[in-house]
């Protein structure tokens, strides 16, 4: 009995943390997805918010949780709304970084989002900024200079460079808004919240899709664009908000490597695109500190005014 109690036990903890570190890998090739659509990038958001809201609002019909849509509280609008607009300009400004750039680098810069948090904590809501929090925030700092560094000559000299790492960084931003806002929208449920902020999306970037690159489009586009909203938007969402509440929050900070590690593969390859030392240094810096604030490490410093 105890040894089918105990089999029990991992089994029940082990579905949990496999599903989540598949969302986490999936979420990764959201990059690929989108340059491999080929697609202007307002082109891509639209069908992902559209595409997205369809899988959600499935997903919503089969647990009959659907009409919930109507019964948000009308207090949580506003709020509402910030956080859509957040969600979906963070997905514009992510999908012309990878055009610009690269998936590799546009994932690295977009990991800076929860030290965003971090900031936005301290200056604004009154959380304080221990020296833990302050050590692991200048740690990713100094690997997003590793990172940046060696393509520095080219950002300097190279309008599109310098766009596009100016585009991941607001998407970093855009996003951490929307963690934010979203933390006081608990009262929704998730894949409402979601199906919400697509429709959103599909409002705001309707007049801006373009209808030529569609005309000439290949299967295999749709096929990509298609996936974004299903896959990424609504697979990986599910599994991800109904995984996040049954493990702790090492695994998930531990799933999270997964996201830019899939990235950086995928973008090598596929597009033959790697790191040199230096920048695997600053990844290395920038996941480091994320586990650090994600955990709340704790460093082993002397006391202030401590003497010898």
């Amino acid at each position: 009995m105890a040894i089918a109690h105990e089999s029990t036990a991992y089994q029940n903890s082990f579905r949990p943390r496999l599903l989540l570190a598949a969302a986490m890998a999936l979420s990764g090739t959201a990059g690929l997805f989108s340059v491999q659509t080929g697609q202007p990038t307002f082109n891509v958001v639209f069908f992902r918010c559209l595409f997205g809201a369809l899988s959600l609002a499935g997903w919503c019909v089969y647990r009959g949780t659907l009409s919930n849509i109507w019964k948000i509280d009308r207090s949580l609008l506003v709020l509402t709304i910030v956080s859509g607009l957040c969600l979906v300009l963070n997905w514009a400004a992510l999908f012309e970084a990878f055009r610009l750039i690269s998936i590799g680098f546009t994932t690295i810069i977009y990991h800076l989002q929860p030290f965003w948090i971090v900031l936005v904590g301290a200056l604004f809501l009154g959380e304080p900024l221990s020296r833990d929090r302050l050590f692991w925030l200048l740690l990713a700092f100094v690997g997003l200079t590793f990172v940046v560094w060696p393509r520095l000559g080219s950002i300097m000299g190279d309008a599109t460079w310098a766009s596009g790492i100016a585009y991941a960084v607001l998407a970093s931003l855009l996003y951490a808004g929307s963690t934010l806002t979203a933390r006081r929208l608990k009262a929704i449920d998730p894949a409402v919240l979601t199906i919400v902020h697509c429709v959103l999306g599909l409002l705001i970037f309707a007049p801006f899709v373009s209808v030529a690159p569609l005309q000439n489009a290949a299967f295999p586009v749709w096929g990509w664009l298609a996936g974004l909203g299903v896959i990424h938007t609504g697979i990986v969402y599910v599994l991800l908000y109904s995984n996040y509440p049954k493990v702790q929050t090492a695994v998930i900070a531990v799933c999270a490597f997964l996201n830019p590690a899939a990235a950086l593969l995928s973008d090598y390859l596929v597009f033959g695109k790697s790191i040199t030392l230096v920048q695997a240094a600053g990844v290395c810096f920038i996941l480091l500190a994320g586990l650090g604030v994600t955990l709340s490490w704790k460093l082993k410093l002397p006391p202030r005014g401590a003497t010898k």
